[in-house]
């Protein structure tokens, strides 16, 4: 009835149903539904049987195709992602609001992120981004996190406000995308905790502009924010080491070329991003020399 490539991706969906926990979920993950696959297999499906099965093909192979490309570890102590996830934990025990920012691509989400994993029970990580930064969006964002909804914005702040509990911690990341009146809505939820004498941290993660722009127009408004601000950090390239780069890259350690180039694009615009980015490449690549580094630079027209 199926080719042999078309029974291998069958069980790979199978096994993918086992390890999301249900067939939806893997038909969810993949875009084809488990519906649609049940009927396939079960010879019912009236559409184009080999068009969803090589979809079902592509994806599997994609999927083999990039677990053989370099793989970074999720989350590395740096210096700097040390310093961010301190910052959190801080804003967490003393409440109020703290602002974590810097350069992209130092690591600062990665360390956000890592932060909500390890204290899921007291923790709720959000992005803001061009679209999801009025009060109404970030609220429906926070609110999905706890399983609130409402359809008036004072009914979802409310219901917010009573899922939350003393002693956690909100971390938005890319704030800078955030106005006066969205900052002023979150630090709301901060003053309603403080009022009972109990903590709730606001800590804001993003680029330099989110300290920066506490000037122009509104300058007042956000002077008002950053004085109540109880703690403000900026990372910067500069800051990144050579330590974070062995980090980064035990496999060079010992290979001090290498780890100063890498040192060298980490302290550019490309920050550690574009240091992994570029390591990525020429391990893909099969070198990763400090020629072959030097060389994918040039390929990708790093700054160097």
């Amino acid at each position: 009835m199926f080719t042999s490539e078309q029974e291998w991706a069958l069980k790979r969906f199978d096994e993918l149903a086992q390890l999301t926990g249900s067939a939806n979920k893997a038909g969810e993950q993949i875009g084809i539904s488990a519906a649609t696959i049940s009927a396939i297999k079960g010879g019912k499906y009236r559409g184009n049987v080999d068009k969803q099965l090589n979809r079902l093909i592509d994806y599997f192979k994609t999927k083999e195709e990039a677990s053989e490309a370099y793989s970074k570890n999720d989350y590395v102590k740096t210096s700097i992602s040390s310093n961010v996830y301190e910052t959190i934990r801080n804003c967490q025990l003393k409440g109020g609001l703290a602002i974590a920012c810097g350069d992209a691509g130092v690591g600062k989400t990665q360390a956000a992120k890592q932060f909500a994993k390890e204290h899921s029970n007291n923790c709720i990580y959000i992005s803001a981004n061009p679209c999801i930064k009025s009060p109404k969006s970030v609220l429906k964002l926070l609110g999905g996190s706890l399983n609130v909804s409402a359809a008036s914005l004072d009914e979802l702040w409310l219901s917010i406000a009573a899922k939350l509990s003393d002693g956690m911690v909100i971390v938005i990341d890319e704030a800078q995308h955030l106005g006066i009146r969205t900052i002023e809505t979150l630090r709301s939820f901060s003053d309603y905790f403080d009022a009972k004498k109990q903590t709730l941290g606001i800590c804001f993660v993003g680029n330099q502009e989110t300290v920066s722009r506490l000037g122009g127009k509104q300058k007042a408004e956000f002077a008002q924010i950053r004085n109540r601000t109880k703690q403000t950090k900026v990372f910067t390239v500069k800051q990144i080491t050579k330590h974070d780069i062995e980090l980064l890259f035990p496999a060079l350690i010992g290979h001090e070329p290498e780890l100063e180039f890498l040192l060298k694009i980490a302290h550019s615009s490309q920050a550690v991003r574009g240091a992994v980015n570029l390591y990525s490449n020429a391990y893909d690549n099969q070198n990763t020399t400090h020629k072959g580094l030097v060389a994918m630079a040039k390929f990708m027209e790093l700054e160097v």
